[in-house]
């Protein structure tokens, strides 16, 4: 187990995305701790994780014979990033891997987007980047070791119709991640990005519940394009890159992303 007695943090964990990189990441022997809002958005046309899914995920990675904990955290604000921090730190004594996963979209033309939506969005994806990095990084510089691995997607390369406020926030982490980058590997701290295409999750599953769409016809839709279209992209592929980031082997590779989007970026270039 190349991750044994690791602390990870993975925000957005409690669901899709998130628990498969948490479950990947335990599967190395890292301990997880688990961080969700674990409650509705507004702006968010569809549920979020609740308390109940938070801890049926706890204790699915604890099955796998590691420490784990769930925290109800709100990335968008910095007193709940400090305190999830502050609490990780003393119940595990240590951070080595921090997961910038939580995220939320909608779909809605700029002409109609209203304020809270946008702040919504880019609070959550990059604000929330910026506040967990904020509090995590400090005890990497400490330990003078870490990983930092942010969820971009391809909407983070490209942009796409009533998703400005998505794709300009997850354009915001890639040149975070650069900056951060550079700022940081005299302390032998590796800053990357991982850019996902269409994955299956709740997220788009509710997205498509919202807009009355059949989830076949609308699964198909939303992966138009992709160049290798006899593989789904699932949320283990987005974690299998995760992890190879957080591993020795990647010691130098910094200030980089890596693309899971079965060519699409690639076909739309």
């Amino acid at each position: 187990m190349k991750l044994k007695d690791q602390v990870a943090i993975v925000t957005g964990g409690a669901r899709g995305n998130g628990l498969a990189i948490a479950k990947t990441l335990a599967g190395e022997g890292c301990h997880v701790v688990l961080a969700d809002i674990c409650r509705d958005i507004d702006t968010v046309p569809y549920p979020l994780a609740t308390p109940e899914a938070l801890g049926k995920a706890v204790k699915e990675l604890e099955a796998l014979g590691v420490r784990s904990l769930g925290v109800e955290c709100d990335v968008r604000s910095a007193a709940s990033v400090k305190g999830m921090v502050d609490r990780v730190k003393e119940e595990f004594g240590k951070i080595d891997i921090l997961v910038n996963n939580a995220g939320v979209t909608s779909l809605v033309p700029v002409v109609d987007m209203d304020e809270a939506t946008w702040d919504d969005t880019l609070d959550t994806h990059l604000k929330g980047t910026f506040l967990c990095c904020h509090y995590v990084v400090p005890h990497m510089i400490e330990a003078h070791y870490g990983k930092v691995v942010s969820i971009s997607s391809v909407g983070g390369q490209r942009g796409f119709g009533m998703g400005a406020h998505y794709c300009a926030a997850k354009h915001g982490i890639l040149g975070f991640t650069k900056s951060l980058a550079m700022e940081v590997a005299d302390h032998n701290i590796n800053v990357n990005a991982v850019c996902p295409g269409t994955v299956w999750t709740a997220m788009m599953q509710g997205l498509a519940e919202y807009f009355g769409m059949d989830q076949g016809e609308a699964k198909e839709q939303f992966c138009e394009g992709h160049l290798f279209k006899d593989r789904e992209i699932t949320p283990e592929d987005v974690a299998q890159a995760v992890l190879w980031l957080c591993l020795p082997e990647s010691r130098c590779v910094t200030g980089s992303m890596i693309t899971v989007d079965s060519g699409w970026t690639a076909a739309a270039g």
